[in-house]
């Protein structure tokens, strides 16, 4: 019975660390902001375990192209092998920084362009759906637009709740 505690508290600490390590201190690069021709960096593992920058140039930004306020940034990436491979189908979800902000992550290439031509969905959008500290703080600087306008943003439900639920039910378990 004891042994089952500490596994159970363990457990319940490792479920709850990466909830405290979260996105305190990251600054973000707001969509209003992003203009054809500024320039940032990427990052992500082209082999092995080692992370490499690559060059990110912004091309523009495609409004509602997904679906209504759901925006894409098109970017130009340069760098490592992706002149000769274009974007690698396991970068989704490699971060982009512009002047040390964090504007998005890789959401998609085509397979079929000459260049290395991807779609970068931008952090605006990702804080917007996942709860936790990251969307309020998001909202009370301005940086998205339906909540710095008083319109509530779409808050859809996690597929796993938020961290305070997570704590919640594995500490009422142990």
């Amino acid at each position: 019975m004891r042994h089952r505690w500490w596994v159970a508290a363990i457990a319940g600490l490792l479920l709850v660390m990466p909830c405290a390590w979260g996105q305190d201190g990251i600054k973000f690069f707001a969509l209003d902001q992003i203009r054809p021709g500024l320039r940032g960096v990427g990052r992500t593992v082209f082999a092995g375990d080692k992370i490499d920058e690559f060059q990110v140039e912004i091309l523009g930004v495609l409004k509602n192209a997904i679906a209504p306020k759901q925006d894409l940034i098109l970017a130009r990436l340069s760098g490592g092998p992706l002149e000769s491979t274009g974007v690698i189908a396991g970068m989704s979800g490699s971060p982009v920084y512009i002047d040390g902000k964090l504007v998005g992550a890789v959401a998609l290439g085509f397979p079929f362009a000459k260049e290395a031509i991807a779609a970068i969905t931008p952090i605006e959008q990702m804080v917007r759906v996942v709860p936790g500290p990251a969307a309020p703080a998001a909202a009370a600087s301005g940086l998205m637009g339906a909540a710095s306008s008083g319109e509530p943003a779409p808050q859809p439900a996690p597929a796993f709740g938020s961290c305070q639920d997570l704590t919640a039910r594995t500490t009422r378990r142990v």
